[in-house]
C-alpha cells in the first residue's frame, strides 16, 4: 500500500471514528434528557448541592472525604445553569456521553471496531448506568475517570510513550474526584507501567507524578477541612458503616450474604438481562480455557481483569450500599460482553446465510442486530415498565416491623427496581411532601416544625438532607435512636442525636434527653415516621396526631401544638414548648 493510499485509509477510520463518537453522543443524550429528575435525588445529591454553595466536609458538604475536584467542576457548570440538580445531571449525562465515546475507542484497540460499537450500545442501554445518568449523582464521573485511567494506561502497555506521564497524571487527579479510584485502579496502572520495557528511573518519576498531582487536590482538602486531624474526625464514619455489612467489621452473616446477593443483582442489571445470560453461558463454556494457566500470559486478560478484580473484590469482602459503585468497572464487564455477542454471531451466522442476503447485509451483522435489537428492547421494557414496587408503605417503615411481604417487595426493590419509574416515583413523592407540608403551615414556615425519623430509604423518601434543602426556611430536625438506626451502626449508639437544618446550614446534637424546643410562634408539628413504631405510640398518647394521606401509600402526620403547655417526652427526646418573650 501507498504512503497515499494509507493515508487516505487513515483519514477514513478517523472520519467513521468521530461520526460514531457523535452518534452515541446523540443517543445517550436523547435517552437521558427527557427523563431527568426533577429533583435532588439521593442523600449525597442534596450534600454535593449544598457544597456548590460552602465547601464544608466537617458538616458534610459534600460527605467524606470531600471530592473537590468534582465539586469545583459542578460550580463551574452551575454558573451557567444555577441549578445544582441541573447542574450535577448535566455533569452525569456528559461523563455518560465520555464513557460511551471511550468505551469504543478501548474496545476498538483491545478486540475490534465491531466489538466497540457493540460494547457503546450495550453501555448506554445497561439499565444501571442509564438509571445514574437521569440523576444528581457521581458515579457517571467515576464510571468515565475509571475507563479514562484504563485507556490511557492501556497505551502505556502498549508502548505509547506520549501517555506514560499522562496516566499517572490522570490516576492521581481521578482522586479528587473519587479516592477509592486511585486504590482501585492502581494495580491495573502498576502493571500497565512495568509490563513494557520501561527503566526504573522512569517508572520512578511516574510515580512522582502520580503522588504530585494527588497533593493538588489532597492539600486544599485538608486545609478546607482545617487540617489533617479535623478532616480525618470527619472520615471515621467509613469504618462503623462497615459494622452492619461486613463479617470483616463485625456485621452479621446474613447482613453479609444479604448485601452479596444485592451485589450480584445490580451485576445482572448492569449487564443487562440478556447481556447476564450471555456472559454465564460464555464463562460455562470456556471455563477449561480460563482456567488454563496459559491464558495468564495474555495481557489484555491481565489488564481487563486487574481492571475488574480490585473494585468487585473489595465490594464482596465489604459489601457498599449502592449500584453506583459497580461503575468503576461496569465498563470493562461491558467490553467483555460486547467481545461474547461478537464470538457468539460467528458461530451462529452460518443459520442465517440464507436470509442476509435479502437485507443486503452479511449474516453475521443481521446476527449481531439482532442479538442488539432484543437488549434494547428488552432493557427498555424493564426501563419504562412503571412498576409499582416503590409505592408501598416500606418507605418509612423499620424493617422490624414489616410483614414478610414488605419485606419481600423491599429486598425486589432495592435489588432489582432501578429504572425510570423510581426516579418518577422519587419526584411524584417529593411534590407531595412539600405541597402538603406547605398547606399544612399556610405557606408560612414561622408557623410549622418538622420532624423527620424512620427513613429506610434514604435516597427516595423525605429524607432530612432533602427536606431541608427544599424547605429551607422551615426548623426541621432529624432523630436518631436504636429504634430507628438498624442499618447504621456508625449511629447506634447509647446516646441518641438529632440534626437540625435551616437556610441550608445543619448541626447535631448527642446525648441523653435531648430537648427540642417548640417556639411560641409554632402551632404545627408535622411528623414523617413510622406508625408501627415506639415513637408513634408515646407521641399518640400525649398529643392527638392527623393524618394526611398520600396517593402513593405514605402518610404525612401532624399536631396542633398551639396550646400545648407541657412538655412531649417521648423515648430520650423531650418537645419543650418555650415561653414567648413578649
Amino acid at each position: 500500500m501507498t504512503d497515499h493510499s494509507k493515508y487516505s485509509s487513515s483519514k477514513n477510520s478517523l472520519k467513521m471514528d468521530l461520526l460514531i463518537s457523535l452518534f452515541f453522543g446523540l443517543l445517550v443524550a436523547i435517552t437521558r434528557i427527557p427523563f431527568i429528575s426533577k429533583y435532588l435525588y439521593e442523600w449525597d445529591s442534596v450534600n454535593f448541592a449544598l457544597a456548590l454553595e460552602n465547601y464544608n466536609i466537617a458538616i458534610h458538604q459534600p460527605q467524606p472525604p470531600g471530592y473537590i475536584l468534582y465539586v469545583a467542576l459542578g460550580r463551574v457548570v452551575n454558573t451557567v445553569f444555577h441549578d445544582a440538580n441541573l447542574s450535577l445531571i448535566f455533569l452525569g449525562i456528559l461523563f455518560s456521553i465520555l464513557t460511551v465515546i471511550l468505551l469504543y475507542f478501548l474496545a476498538k484497540q483491545i478486540f475490534s471496531r465491531n466489538v466497540g460499537i457493540i460494547s457503546s450500545i450495550l453501555l448506554i442501554f445497561s439499565p444501571i448506568f442509564w438509571f445514574y445518568g437521569e440523576i444528581a449523582t457521581i458515579y457517571p464521573g467515576e464510571a468515565f475517570l475509571a475507563i479514562l485511567i484504563a485507556f490511557t494506561s492501556y497505551q502505556v502497555l502498549r508502548g505509547n510513550q506520549k501517555f506514560f506521564y499522562l496516566s499517572a497524571l490522570i490516576l492521581g487527579l481521578a482522586g479528587g474526584f473519587r479516592q477509592d479510584l486511585i486504590i482501585f485502579m492502581f494495580p491495573l496502572w502498576l502493571f500497565c507501567l512495568f509490563y513494557g520495557d520501561n527503566g526504573y528511573k522512569q517508572i520512578l518519576k511516574a510515580f512522582i507524578v502520580m503522588v504530585a498531582s494527588v497533593l493538588l487536590w489532597l492539600i486544599p482538602t485538608i486545609m478546607l477541612a482545617n487540617g489533617m486531624g479535623p478532616y480525618l474526625s470527619a472520615s471515621q464514619h467509613f469504618s462503623g458503616s462497615f459494622q452492619t455489612s461486613s463479617v470483616l467489621f463485625g456485621a452479621p452473616l446474613s447482613n453479609h450474604l444479604l448485601l452479596d446477593g444485592m451485589l450480584f443483582s445490580w451485576l445482572i442489571l448492569g449487564l443487562g438481562f440478556l447481556g447476564a445470560l450471555f456472559l454465564i453461558i460464555f464463562l460455562f463454556k470456556m471455563r477449561k480455557t480460563i482456567i488454563n494457566r496459559k491464558i495468564l500470559k495474555n495481557f489484555n486478560f491481565i489488564f481487563l481483569a486487574l481492571w475488574i478484580l480490585p473494585a468487585f473484590l473489595f465490594q464482596v469482602l465489604i459489601p457498599l450500599s449502592k449500584p453506583g459503585y459497580i461503575l468503576v468497572y461496569l465498563s470493562a464487564l461491558i467490553l467483555i460482553l460486547g467481545y461474547i455477542i461478537q464470538t457468539f454471531s460467528n458461530d451462529i451466522s452460518p443459520k442465517f446465510k440464507d436470509i442476509s442476503p435479502k437485507f443486503n447485509i452479511s449474516a453475521k451483522s443481521m446476527c449481531i442486530i439482532i442479538i442488539l435489537i432484543l437488549y434494547i428492547f428488552i432493557n427498555s421494557v424493564y426501563f419504562f415498565y412503571p412498576y409499582n414496587l416503590n409505592e408501598e408503605t416500606t418507605w418509612e417503615t423499620q424493617i422490624s416491623n414489616m410483614n414478610y411481604s414488605q419485606k419481600i417487595t423491599l429486598g425486589i426493590d432495592l435489588s432489582f427496581m432501578y429504572n425510570n419509574e423510581k426516579r418518577v416515583i422519587n419526584d411524584q413523592n417529593m411534590d407531595l411532601h412539600i405541597k402538603n407540608i406547605m398547606d399544612i403551615s399556610n405557606f408560612n414556615p414561622n408557623t410549622t416544625q418538622i420532624v423527620i425519623r424512620d427513613i429506610i430509604r434514604e435516597d427516595q423518601g423525605f429524607s432530612w438532607r432533602k427536606a431541608m434543602y427544599y424547605l429551607p426556611e422551615y426548623d426541621i430536625y432529624y432523630l436518631f435512636d436504636s429504634e430507628n438506626s438498624q442499618l447504621k451502626s456508625a449511629k447506634m449508639k447509647d446516646n441518641v442525636s438529632f440534626s437540625y437544618g435551616k437556610m441550608h446550614l445543619g448541626s447535631g446534637v448527642e446525648g441523653n434527653n435531648l430537648e427540642i424546643p417548640i417556639k411560641p410562634s409554632t402551632t404545627k408539628m408535622v411528623w414523617i415516621m413510622d406508625d408501627k413504631s415506639q415513637f408513634y405510640k408515646e407521641l399518640e398518647s400525649q398529643i392527638e396526631i392527623k393524618t394526611i394521606k398520600l396517593p402513593n401509600g405514605l402518610n404525612i402526620y401532624y399536631s396542633d401544638v398551639e396550646n400545648i403547655t407541657m412538655p412531649l417526652k417521648v423515648g430520650e427526646f423531650i418537645f419543650k414548648p418555650m415561653i414567648s418573650q413578649n
